[in-house]
């Protein structure tokens, strides 16, 4: 079963964000928003979701110095998104 996890999108996606934070992302989203995710949360939805709330997060908490790493995380999502058809426009962040 955990191998099935880490190739999924799902486990792609969250070794990107959450990998060195170690929380799923029902942990992160209940503790750090007070978002409860369902279990049946698409692939999209939940891309969508990581992608405006975590990375947006990020952008304004990070110092200016942490941009490229969060320009980085956004290219990797962007290209698991390609691979795995999850296909939505990813907003480009200013600094």
């Amino acid at each position: 079963m955990q191998d099935h996890f880490e190739e999924s999108y799902m486990g792609k996606l969250w070794y990107i964000v959450l990998g060195e934070d170690k929380r799923s992302f029902n942990e992160y989203f209940s503790e750090e928003h007070g978002i409860t995710l369902n279990d049946d949360i698409t692939d999209y939805q939940l891309s969508f979701l990581v992608i405006n709330v975590l990375c947006g997060q990020w952008a304004i908490e990070d110092e200016q110095s942490n941009r490229f790493k969060i320009m980085d995380k956004l290219k990797e999502i962007r290209d698991l998104n390609l691979e795995f058809g999850v296909y939505f426009q990813i907003p480009i962040i200013g600094f």
